[in-house]
């Protein structure tokens, strides 16, 4: 459907490099990196295959989620954007995991260490994930699947708007942060304090969340 084309020229990216990738790639290819950007386990070429054929159950489950949701409230109108977004979400990391298994074949062989710009690159890809979420955050339907889901968001629209609306503002930072420290700062430096920031960004919300509900709750008393 139309509605869905965005969508499906992301699947269609996410496929179409990853089946490139299969046919130029070796047998046995990078499949893990630790925290320092070092190759720590190689696997079978066909491994690149999981985050799109992982991609495709996720669309899929949004897609038809409306139909199911439990709280059958919406509206539903900008749904197909949120599955669009996260679709393109999940072929900038694709694409960003097949970048640093290419350029760590083409300058790590014989060593065990992934290429620095490869690393960079795929943090940069998970920066622009972030700031994409956060895009899409506020635009979200009160549902039990995609935003800010805690038991005080999912029972007070109010708690809802705003900790989402918040929320996306947190995430675009986020990303865009990650996205420019990549380029500056050790790769490692950049994952650590992602890591970090996402705990207290989460921690944040959900006390944002109850704060919201608390108050509505008290101005209705």
């Amino acid at each position: 459907m139309k509605k869905y084309a965005l969508t499906g020229l992301a699947l269609a990216v996410s496929w179409g490099a990853t089946l490139y990738a299969l046919a130029v790639f070796p047998d046995r290819v990078p499949a893990h990196w630790n925290a320092a950007g070092e190759v720590d386990r190689w696997g079978s070429k066909f491994e690149t295959l999981l985050l799109p054929a992982l991609q495709l159950l996720i669309v899929a489950l949004l897609a038809a989620w409306p139909r199911f949701d439990p709280s059958r409230r919406g509206p539903w109108r900008a749904w197909p954007l949120i599955v669009a977004a996260t679709a393109w979400v999940l072929t900038l990391v694709q694409l960003g995991v097949l970048y640093l298994t290419w350029s760590t074949l083409q300058g790590a062989a014989p060593g065990p260490v992934a290429s620095e710009r490869g690393l960079r690159v795929l943090l940069v890809a998970l920066g622009l994930t972030f700031a994409l979420i956060g895009n899409y955050l506020p635009k979200a339907p009160q549902n039990w699947l995609f935003g800010v889901r805690t038991p005080w968001t999912l029972t007070s629209p109010r708690a809802w708007q705003v900790t989402n609306r918040v929320g996306g503002w947190v995430f675009i930072a986020l990303g865009l942060g990650v996205a420019v420290a990549a380029w500056w700062w050790p790769p490692e430096w950049v994952l650590w304090g992602m890591t970090a920031a996402l705990l207290l960004a989460t921690l944040y919300l959900v006390v944002l969340s109850w704060a919201v509900w608390r108050a509505e709750k008290g101005a209705g008393s």
